[in-house]
């Protein structure tokens, strides 16, 4: 049975993995791209840069998986129930695998955000309001409420069947709980950096060192008086450069005396630009593909090669606050 179990367990991690890349063969046709595939040990994670861009999109992306799951669960017990003699291993195995893939496939078709049934149920509601924010937070709520649910059932199969089951079914309804809060913060941010340009959200470069300053100099009356980690260089009033307090860091500190600002900063042509007429969402997606940091992105000015200031985590998180206070106030 031992080893039943075992092979009953590389195929449902290949049937899972089976139902995820039919989510991101399906996402790839309609165009989004597929970041990575996580795998877990109840199921998968196909994560996308961004969201489906129709309801229908959606609908369909999401459905593929568990109809990919049914097919070979389907398809298994089809083997299981045909007349002829087979080995009780494989049988067995045909058996259990069979009806696992099934079960996997309804599991994912509960209304439960962000699982399938989730977004199924999200890709109706936007259909329905034309509204994706007002679509995503009525499904997280019932994704929600479907893992407090499984975690209330997992407290009770403790106390009356077993402790194992139990945990399982809380740590799926802990899971749920917490993806789909997060799924729900993440479409919230994507919609309202959307909205946003890159013009009311960069920093402009008030405050510039120049080349010939000591780092320690540098940190003495910039760095440690207005709490910044990093600054643009100047020289000759042109901006050349940008010092980053973690490049700092990596200068002994009896040295920071003796070396220029100027022979430690990073030039602008290491840095990604940006148009000061996109919007936020984009300016998101071309920091989260920054292999390394500073994760800083040059704003320039529409069709020039200007420099109107700076834009990174900071600035993004600045913005996601007050334009939620904003849109919460409206």
């Amino acid at each position: 049975m031992i080893f039943v179990g075992l092979i009953n367990g590389v195929i449902l991690l290949i049937s899972i993995l089976v139902h995820e890349l039919s989510h991101s063969l399906m996402a790839q046709r309609f165009g989004l791209i597929v970041s990575e595939i996580e795998l877990y040990l109840f199921g998968g994670v196909s994560k996308l840069e961004e969201e489906p861009k129709t309801p229908k999109s959606e609908m369909i992306i999401s459905i593929v998986g568990p109809l990919s799951s049914l097919f070979i669960g389907i398809s298994l017990l089809g083997l299981f129930f045909l007349p002829i003699n087979l080995p009780i291993i494989i049988s067995v195995t045909l058996l259990y695998s069979g009806i696992s893939n099934i079960g996997l496939s309804i599991f994912n078709l509960l209304p439960a955000f962000p699982i399938d049934g989730g977004r199924i149920l999200r890709a109706f509601l936007w259909k329905r309001k034309d509204n994706l924010l007002s679509a995503t937070k009525t499904a997280s709520k019932v994704g929600t409420f479907f893992g407090y649910c499984l975690m209330i059932y997992g407290f009770f199969q403790i106390l009356t069947i077993g402790l194992f089951n139990g945990i399982w079914l809380i740590l799926i309804g802990s899971f749920l709980n917490s993806s789909a809060r997060q799924s729900y913060l993440q479409t919230k941010n994507e919609f309202i950096l959307s909205n946003i340009s890159v013009r009311d959200m960069f920093s402009i470069p008030n405050l510039q060192i120049p080349f010939n300053l000591t780092l320690d100099v540098a940190i003495r009356e910039f760095f440690i008086p207005y709490k910044k980690s990093y600054f643009p260089v100047f020289q000759r009033d042109d901006i050349i450069g940008i010092i980053h307090i973690e490049d700092i860091k990596k200068i002994p500190i009896q040295q920071r005396s003796e070396i220029i600002v100027g022979y430690v900063m990073r030039r602008l042509s290491e840095f990604q630009s940006i148009d000061e007429q996109q919007t936020g969402k984009e300016a998101l997606k071309k920091l989260n593909k920054l292999n390394k940091g500073p994760l800083i992105l040059i704003v320039k000015e529409n069709n020039t090669k200007e420099v109107l200031g700076f834009i990174g985590k900071t600035e993004l998180l600045s913005s996601l606050e007050f334009w939620s206070l904003h849109a919460n106030n409206t």
